[in-house]
């Protein structure tokens, strides 16, 4: 295993409690339906692109997951068409959970019990997660900030990259301010989110991804959640364009279902109907395949503007 969700979740924790694991060497969404089909899993784990790949095989049905007890989705978010359509179509409740490399993965989930749809569920025990603002300041619930998270589960350090180790770490004063230790070391996450009054944690974007339109925050995601609700996008992903009035401006990139065309107009009202305008993408491009790393994740970073 090279990444370490399928590393911890996939395989150290089957482990651990003696769990039956099946692997496919490729994913093949036919396949992995009829592996469902015959050996029944209690507990699927996928990653969003995975979870969408599957609801293209036209003859599974409801029956093939009445086994699974747990589907769960993590490493990208989650889109609403892809959660709906398993709700309404398989009767599968797909559970988000959240976590980055560096922090062993995991840090929280929901389960059936604690669930909030959008929201990646609380933290686990054991893990601290808190909000801050832009200047390192916890802030209160429902806000949005930097998610930054403490816990035996984050990462020493970067191997030998003592400046970059010390980029992503901040020491906050301790909730209570009462022990011997009034500081704890918090890394940073690059993700932006809030966190309600009972706990439950939602992403609402990235730090690095954010765009500053006509002086106002546009994460990527908003504008990707609209254009995949359109029934010609499987796909998309949104970057940034320097713009001399407006600072940035929004540029979707698409990827459509096998033999449907491509209409930009029809796209961006799609968007003025549901977004913002200043949110809504200055061009949309089709794109054949959308650059993806091994696990399926978009590359936006990949995408280039003219």
């Amino acid at each position: 295993q090279f990444h370490s969700f399928g590393l911890t979740v996939l395989t150290l924790i089957p482990l651990c409690v003696g769990a039956k694991v099946v692997y496919s060497a490729r994913f093949v969404p036919k396949q992995i339906v009829a592996m469902i089909r015959e050996h029944r899993p209690d507990i699927v784990v996928a990653i969003p692109s995975m979870w969408g790949a599957l609801l293209s095989v036209k003859d599974a049905q409801s029956s093939d997951f009445q086994s699974i007890r747990m589907a769960i989705s993590g490493g990208e978010p989650l889109p609403e068409a892809t959660f709906e359509a398993f709700e309404q179509r398989l009767d599968l409740r797909l559970l988000e959970g959240y976590g980055l490399t560096e922090t062993a993965p995991a840090t929280s989930w929901c389960t059936h019990s604690r669930f909030r749809r959008h929201s990646v569920g609380p933290a686990l025990p054991g893990v601290d997660v808190r909000i801050v603002d832009e200047h390192d300041r916890p802030i209160g619930a429902d806000r949005e900030g930097e998610i930054v998270i403490a816990g035996p589960n984050i990462m020493k350090g970067y191997y030998h990259m003592p400046q970059e180790t010390a980029r992503v770490f901040v020491d906050l004063a301790m909730p209570t301010g009462n022990s011997a230790d009034a500081h704890r070391r918090y890394f940073r996450t690059g993700d932006i989110g809030r966190i309600d009054a009972d706990g439950f944690i939602y992403i609402t974007g990235r730090k690095k991804e954010m765009l500053i339109v006509g002086g106002e925050n546009v994460f990527p995601r908003e504008i990707e959640e609209v254009l995949n609700q359109h029934e010609s996008v499987v796909a998309s992903a949104v970057i940034g364009k320097i713009d001399g009035v407006r600072g940035e401006v929004p540029i979707a990139f698409v990827e459509l279902g096998e033999g449907l065309d491509f209409d930009d107009k029809a796209l961006r009202a799609w968007c003025r109907d549901r977004l913002a305008g200043y949110k809504v993408p200055r061009k949309i491009r089709h794109i054949e395949k959308l650059p993806r790393n091994p696990t399926g994740k978009i590359m936006r970073r990949e995408l280039q503007v003219e």
